[in-house]
């Protein structure tokens, strides 16, 4: 028999109850954007400055493949803790978290933030120790303390586990990890475990990749003391599983001799690391991917430039989010902007780069970045790559979507979609992105995904009858803009 998860126990009271309000508020067609800021659709102000606390919305988008997409509606991710949920928060401005993924069951979307209100840590945020871990950025979200038994009200790192029908579990919030600094991104298989992936504050043992079981307060490293000194732990980003192996994205030159821009693997594939992986070396780099320093430097020819750096050059990688379309194809959103220093020039390759596995190395084909209007990494704003990329294969193609990398903090953000032949070695004439949505004022564009959809015995009990009031509710609040019930 089927176990049912917590979330299903939840909703299978309800249904049984006959709550609409419980009942489908995704449309596993559409694509959701994680919004840190305002997240108003339409506003023409908002109360949030950077590096402040602020809430976590999801936008659904009711997309035609790559070309268009429409606002359909919100989910505001809750801001006061009730039972065991935590409230959660992200920190508006970030430029590293965000990420929403799908749990590789497609049932939930998982997103990591704090387990704060908003409200209260902007009313005083030395309160949650900011000035104990980061006295230069006093009222940073990231940089509030998560560690416990240090005389400031620690701040967890929760992780929100979010259903199709838009129930919200915040039980899971990790204490002692990404001290001072961000959750950048979390995934899971079927929403009982977790790799959680983030920066601390070098030097200490908080930062990298971990794992944890669902309701945790704690989690284990699986990148462990990682630096080349074993004295710190080194920060990740983007955390995924893909075919029973367990990837990673880097950018970081925290700890002597650190540096690093690649993607790597940590643990064997097929079997999925639930303690420290690899020796506590850290993730080992894709083969090819950058040089064998593990730095990124790549150079850059006519089919990899990205109208910002020129052909002859060598520039270090900077990547973010990932897709494989299949075993030897993968899609890489970089942004643009490597922390890394150690190529001929500081150019990035931002845009999204289309790697192939080539007899065990991969190998960079192309970079698509036309219609993003990308400006140079030495400038103060603009769009200058991509930072969150999901997509899915349609025959022989690929509908990929992706947000914006901006250098500024504050600056607008943006959702694009691009369709590119998944057996292609150049791009086709023409080939560009399309701008499919603006994020509104004050507000960030950060993780896209497509929605979940309902665990099989859900939908079973939806198609029986139960559902069809809620989804016609549904449909109206949403179009209406009237947040959904959380």
């Amino acid at each position: 028999m089927k176990s049912i998860s917590p979330l299903g126990l939840l909703l299978a009271g309800t249904l049984l109850a006959g709550q609409a309000h419980a009942l489908t508020d995704f449309s596993g067609a559409d694509l959701i954007v994680s919004v840190e800021g305002n997240g108003v659709e339409d506003a023409t102000a908002g109360a949030y400055t950077d590096n402040q606390a602020a809430p976590l919305s999801l936008f659904e988008f009711s997309n035609i493949g790559t070309t268009s997409a429409t606002y359909v509606g919100s989910l505001v991710l809750p801001q006061t803790s009730v039972g065991g949920d935590y409230a959660i928060s992200g920190e508006y401005g970030s430029s590293s978290e965000g990420i929403l993924q799908l749990t590789g069951n497609g049932e939930y979307l998982t997103i990591m933030g704090y387990g704060v209100n908003a409200a209260a840590f902007n009313a005083n945020p030395t309160a949650y120790g900011t000035l104990t871990t980061d006295p230069s950025k006093s009222t940073a979200l990231g940089q509030s303390g998560s560690l416990t038994g240090q005389g400031y009200t620690a701040v967890p790192r929760v992780v929100a586990l979010i259903s199709q029908n838009g129930t919200v579990n915040t039980t899971t919030a990790l204490y002692n990890i990404y001290n001072g600094n961000n959750p950048r991104s979390v995934y899971s298989t079927n929403g009982t475990t977790f790799y959680v992936s983030g920066q601390g504050n070098s030097p200490d043992a908080t930062g990298g990749v971990f794992y944890a079981k669902l309701g945790a307060t704690s989690a284990t490293p699986v990148t462990g003391l990682d630096t080349s000194g074993k004295t710190s732990a080194q920060d990740t980003r983007v955390v995924e599983v893909y075919d029973g192996q367990l990837y990673v994205s880097a950018d970081s030159k925290e700890g002597s001799g650190s540096n690093r821009d690649f993607i790597g693997t940590l643990g064997a594939a097929g079997s999925l690391p639930t303690g420290l992986a690899n020796g506590g070396n850290g993730p080992t780099m894709l083969t090819g991917f950058g040089n064998s320093g593990g730095t990124g430097k790549e150079t850059i020819t006519a089919a990899t430039t990205n109208g910002v750096n020129k052909a002859g050059e060598t520039i270090n990688l900077s990547p973010e989010q990932f897709f494989f379309a299949n075993a030897n194809t993968l899609y890489v959103a970089d942004s643009g902007d490597p922390k890394n220093n150690s190529a001929t020039t500081s150019l990035g390759d931002g845009g999204l780069q289309k790697w192939e596995d080539i007899k065990g190395t991969w190998t960079l084909e192309y970079t698509l970045s036309s219609g993003l209007d990308l400006v140079p990494n030495s400038d103060t704003d603009g769009t200058s790559g991509l930072f969150a990329l999901t997509g899915k294969v349609v025959g022989g193609e690929v509908e990929l979507f992706a947000t914006s990398y901006t250098l500024g903090d504050t600056d607008p953000s943006y959702l694009y979609g691009i369709t590119d032949a998944l057996d292609a070695t150049t791009p086709a004439a023409g080939e560009k992105f399309t701008l499919l949505a603006t994020a509104p004022v004050d507000s960030n564009f950060k993780g896209v995904s497509f929605a979940p959809v309902p665990e099989p015995w859900t939908w079973t009990l939806m198609v029986g009858g139960v559902g069809m009031v809620g989804a016609a509710s549904r449909r109206r609040r949403l179009k209406s803009g009237i947040p959904l019930a959380v």
